[in-house]
């Protein structure tokens, strides 16, 4: 039987031989707590102090007070108790560098980033999305750390995004707005085809989808991390390419996708959802690169998608447009293919019954796609 943490919890305040097992799953469990990111800094005796921290919070409204926790001992903690004062910068999500360095043993972390004095004479890092500053009102210990209640002497906003922190990693929220961008910019990559090296800017893209530059950079940088979408020697941003051996992976996931949907679901669905099936026969594949317009431009539902969604699970089908959409308009040239009767010959296993005739079929059309890919690499 698996041990849960509650179980082992008196051991480990006992000193008792789980101890370290127990801290290890604590830590564990709480990574799965996302969080904004902070640096908390003071000034003592002509030198700066700074560090990472992601434990801090507001904690009262009336009189305005913050919490900050430190480790016990660390240089920045022993300065804010000597000094009774703090200041915290939220940083925002392109500072996720900033973070990671005053998270470092860096000799002087002040030395590479942009930073002023606030109205206390504490450190505030400069383009953060906010600044606080405090004096501290009560130190308390707690286990390891010092938690730091401090009264608030000025608070500040700027206009971003929140640089989060979730399971060891920073990262960035998509909040409002931003999800309906993110998924606006991906269409226009996935789906649309826009070819690699496309430039993606920042300006134009806000005009047309009406949406804030902000949101709009932080689709950019998320689909930059997915690599849909790269950065220009200028510093600017342009459609990215997918190499071969990444593209060739994603073919064979999602033919293993629509075997498993076959053997699920060939005998068992309904006429109605078959000939569903047959009437997106012959319209090009959403894995080839499709013409900007016309009847076959790719709009609606796409052939393999239609056949996943069988399944009736709403997750798989995510996974699979995951998977099946991350070569559209990405491959290196590409040539528009045709189905060569594969499609229809999915839709006649199915009106069959005969599943040897749909897996046949499927392995088929993913071979060619694969040959695709293969030729077009080799140009």
């Amino acid at each position: 039987m698996t041990e849960s943490l509650s179980d082992s919890l008196s051991d480990s305040l006992s000193g008792g031989p789980r101890a370290r097992l127990v801290a290890n799953d604590f830590r564990r469990v709480m990574g799965q707590f996302a969080s904004g990111v902070t640096i908390v800094s003071t000034r003592d005796g002509g030198r700066d102090f700074g560090a990472t921290a992601s434990a801090f919070t507001s904690l009262s409204l009336d009189p305005p007070m913050v919490l900050a926790c430190l480790f016990r001992g660390a240089a920045t903690e022993e300065a804010i108790r000597r000094t009774g004062r703090f200041g915290i910068s939220i940083l925002r999500d392109d500072q996720g560098a900033v973070a990671e360095c005053f998270a470092s043993r860096h000799p002087n972390r002040f030395a590479t980033v942009d930073f002023r004095y606030g109205e206390i004479g504490v450190p505030l890092i400069e383009n953060a999305l906010a600044h606080v500053e405090c004096r501290v009102s009560e130190a308390v210990k707690g286990g390891t750390h010092t938690v730091f209640l401090g009264s608030v002497h000025s608070a500040v906003r700027y206009d971003g995004r929140p640089l989060a922190y979730f399971a060891g990693n920073f990262g960035h929220f998509l909040v409002g707005d931003d999800a309906a961008v993110y998924g606006a910019i991906r269409a226009m990559i996935l789906v649309d085809g826009l070819p690699p090296g496309s430039p993606l800017s920042v300006r134009d893209l806000a005009e047309t989808l009406s949406a804030e530059p902000s949101a709009v950079l932080a689709a950019l940088k998320r689909l930059g991390a997915e690599k849909r979408v790269a950065r220009d020697p200028e510093g600017g941003y342009v459609v990215g390419g997918l190499d071969l051996r990444t593209a060739l992976d994603m073919i064979s996931a999602s033919r293993t996708i629509e075997v498993g949907v076959a053997e699920l679901t060939v005998g068992w669905v309904d006429d109605s959802d078959v000939e569903g099936l047959a009437r997106l026969v012959g319209r090009p594949c959403q894995a080839y690169p499709r013409p900007a317009g016309g009847p076959d431009a790719g709009d609606g539902p796409d052939f393999h998608e239609r056949l996943v969604a069988l399944a009736g699970n709403a997750r798989l089908l995510n996974h699979y447009r995951e998977l099946s959409t991350v070569a559209a308009g990405a491959g290196p040239g590409i040539e528009e293919a045709h189905d060569d009767g594969d499609h229809a010959a999915i839709v006649a296993g199915y009106r069959e019954g005969n599943l040897a005739t749909v897996i046949s079929a499927i392995d088929r059309h993913a071979r060619r796609l694969r040959e695709a890919w293969q030729q077009s690499s080799a140009r």
